[in-house]
C-alpha cells in the first residue's frame, strides 16, 4: 500500500459543491465550506449571536454560490438577508446546514427555535 501523495490529499480535501432542489425555491448551488468560510461563519455568530436570522443567513452567505463557484452573497450582505422572508431563507439554510454537515446539537436547536417562533406566529403581517 503506498502513501497517499500532497496533490492526491489536496485534491480530495477540495470543497464539492452540488446543486440541489429545493422545494418552493429552485435549485440551488451549495458549497462545502472551506476553512475561511467556516471562520467568517464562526466570526458572524461570536459577533452578532446565534439568532435564527442571524445563524441561517450567515451560513447562506457560507456556502451559497454560483455557476463559477463564487458566494452569491457577502458578509457585508447579512442585514438584507436579515430584512427577508425568514421562512425563506430558513428553509435554503436548512439545507445548507444539512449538506455541510454541520452539528447536529447546533442545528437541532436552531430548528427547535424556529418551530417555536413559526408555531407562536400568526403568519399575517
Amino acid at each position: 500500500m503506498s502513501l497517499i501523495t500532497k496533490e492526491q490529499f489536496l485534491e480530495l480535501a477540495e470543497p464539492a459543491t452540488q446543486v440541489v432542489p429545493i422545494e418552493g425555491v429552485g435549485d440551488v448551488r451549495i458549497k462545502v465550506m472551506d476553512g475561511f468560510a467556516r471562520d467568517a461563519l464562526q466570526k458572524a455568530l461570536q459577533d452578532l449571536g446565534t439568532s435564527d436570522s442571524v445563524y441561517f443567513s450567515a451560513v447562506v452567505i457560507a456556502t451559497v454560490v454560483d455557476e463559477q463557484g463564487e458566494p452569491l452573497f457577502t458578509a457585508e450582505e447579512l442585514s438584507v438577508l436579515r430584512a427577508k422572508n425568514a421562512a425563506f431563507i430558513r428553509k435554503v439554510g436548512l439545507v445548507c446546514v444539512r449538506v455541510n454537515a454541520l452539528g447536529d446539537a447546533q442545528t437541532k436547536e436552531a430548528e427547535k427555535n424556529s418551530e417555536a417562533i413559526q408555531s407562536d406566529s400568526s403568519g399575517t403581517a
